[in-house]
């Protein structure tokens, strides 16, 4: 049995306990049949709302992961080239890291808009994630690599582009495609709380108003389709680089 079929097994098995489910308590506001929400999704793939929303969200994340990963990346960098500055910084960034991803949001909404805030909160939940990945990596770097740039010196910026980075870029992916799913959970959480004019977190919350968990499940597999969307953009991304570097 090939792996597909085995997923398509289990994605039927689960579709199959959702509606014995959904037909035993009988209830739409409890738990809509899947013909339901499916019907629910189709019917806002017509509306214009429902792309404004995902594209408002979708810049905000990218934003938020931008800023993160790129900070993340050069402040592994120095650390790594620098350790004193890695000493300094470690009770910082395991405060950061035991901070509540709900107390961030809550704090954040104190001091941003609903829209910076979502930006804002993105960075400060995976700055911390992003860094110990990328910073991990290059302390994974081998010996073999510290011996040829000790035989052939070159400058810092030639070592980092050149050895360094083609050496993280496993680290890279890995990071991009777990902070990227971490960010858009989390930015969608700050929506919904900061109760933002336009977004997914927007449209979640007007369901929820309105006892519409059929509009809640729509969305929420709108969201697990985006998520596999850019998955499966970074693994596409990843075969390339690989076959580029062979």
């Amino acid at each position: 049995m090939s792996r597909r079929v085995r997923i398509f097994l289990a994605f039927m098995i689960l579709l199959g306990l959702w509606q014995g489910m959904a037909l035993f308590i009988q209830n739409d506001i409890i738990l809509p049949r899947p013909v339901h929400v499916l019907m629910t999704m189709l019917t806002q793939l017509r509306e214009p709302l429902f792309y404004s929303a995902v594209i408002h969200t979708l810049i905000r994340i990218c934003g938020g992961f931008l800023f993160a990963f790129f900070a993340a990346l050069c402040f592994s960098f120095v650390t790594y080239f620098y350790p004193v500055f890695a000493d300094l910084c470690y009770p910082f960034l395991l405060l950061t890291r035991s901070i509540p991803n709900i107390s961030y949001i809550l704090i954040v909404l104190f001091w941003c808009s609903p829209q910076t805030s979502v930006i804002v909160i993105s960075f400060l939940i995976l700055f911390p994630t992003l860094y110990a990945t990328l910073y991990q990596g290059l302390c994974d770097v081998p010996q073999g690599y510290h011996d040829l740039m000790k035989i052939y010196p070159g400058s810092k910026c030639f070592d980092v582009f050149y050895v360094y980075l083609p050496f993280l870029r496993p680290y890279l992916f890995s990071s991009t495609s777990a902070g990227l799913s971490l960010a858009l959970k989390v930015g969608i959480m700050a929506e919904i709380l900061g109760q933002s004019a336009i977004g997914i977190g927007r449209q979640l919350n007007i369901c929820r108003s309105n006892l519409d968990m059929g509009g809640v499940f729509a969305w929420t597999l709108w969201i697990i389709c985006i998520l596999s969307l850019l998955d499966r953009i970074i693994s596409q991304l990843q075969k390339l680089a690989m076959w580029e570097k062979k």
